[in-house]
């Protein structure tokens, strides 16, 4: 009897254990598989990227999908897919995917900058700042994001707030021409014409061949009364694209405003006339020199010519 009674618990002992083996294989292989499963769907994303990339985008959206299936959870898999119905001018399908992606993973900052993407192409810049000012707290170390959050407390005239954020974003990317450009634009729009000119001039040093840059900076120059530099410029650009019939005007007027007015005639005559979008291009300039001209004036009016001008005249020439 009682070595019966030991076989018996001795069985029992063993199917204990072999019940736990089985229950710790079975474990094991769950968390293999959804490795796996994990595995597959982030290859189906970068698939989807691979797609995006080379323009075929329905099929980037069929690898989302099945990215998306595998993993309903993962907020970025959802970004990615409404990034690629905005492609497809798909807004309402993208709109949900961002949504659902930011239910999912509040913390992440990717479909909170996508979401307000969205909102500022119709014009909701407060709902924009919303999302925006979520992906900054998020990440803010990205500059991207912060400059995003910079450019819309612009578009709602917020100057003073985005002039302190574009400054962040300068600290963070400080040799990016694009960021140094529109902080000197945000310094012309507040009518600090002489730190406009700063950061245009640093542009134009970090992209020395963006003709654009070299006119903007070359405009803010001469609102200072830098003639020689702003001419240096326009003829930098000019030397870029030849062609360009805006720049040549500018050029003439640069000349003029140096005092320098047989070379200013000799370039408009040189010029020939303008189409309607160089005509539009060339007012904005003048327009922007005009404002810019009344604020280093100190709001007096239109700045007479520097005390050099002679000496630019003679340097301008060379």
């Amino acid at each position: 009897m009682l070595e019966f009674e030991a076989k018996d618990r001795y069985e029992r002992e063993r199917a204990a254990r072999h019940s736990a083996s089985m229950r710790a294989e079975d474990e094991q292989r769950r968390h293999e598989d959804m490795e796996l499963q994990a595995r597959t769907a982030y290859l189906r994303m970068r698939l989807g990227d691979y797609y995006v990339r080379s323009g075929k985008i329905n099929r980037a959206i069929a690898e989302y999908k099945r990215a998306v299936k595998m993993d309903q959870s993962n907020a970025l898999f959802r970004t990615r897919l409404g990034d690629a119905y905005l492609l497809k001018d798909m807004v309402e399908q993208a709109m949900a995917q961002y949504r659902r992606a930011i239910k999912s993973d509040p913390e992440l900052a990717d479909p909170r900058v996508s979401l307000g993407d969205v909102y500022r192409r119709f014009g909701m810049n407060v709902e924009a700042l919303d999302q925006y000012r979520i992906a900054a707290r998020v990440e803010p170390a990205r500059a991207y994001y912060r400059f995003k959050l910079a450019d819309t407390l612009a578009a709602v005239d917020h100057l003073a707030d985005a002039i302190n954020e574009m400054r962040t974003v300068v600290s963070l990317a400080p040799n990016d021409a694009f960021y140094r450009f529109r902080m000197g634009d945000l310094y012309l729009r507040t009518g600090e014409v002489e730190a406009a000119v700063s950061e245009l001039l640093r542009a134009t040093k970090l992209a020395p061949y963006d003709s654009y840059y070299m006119i903007r900076y070359a405009v803010a120059s001469l609102a200072i009364g830098q003639f020689v530099r702003a001419i240096d410029a326009l003829r930098s650009a000019i030397r870029m694209e030849p062609r360009n019939r805006c720049y040549r005007v500018l050029l003439a007027d640069a000349y003029a405003n140096a005092g320098l007015e047989e070379e200013a005639a000799q370039m408009l005559a040189d010029t020939g006339e303008l189409d309607s979008y160089d005509l539009e291009f060339v007012g904005r300039r003048r327009l922007e020199l005009n404002r810019a001209e009344h604020d280093a004036a100190g709001g007096c009016g239109r700045r007479g010519r520097s005390s050099t001008a002679g000496t630019d005249r003679s340097s301008a020439t060379k």
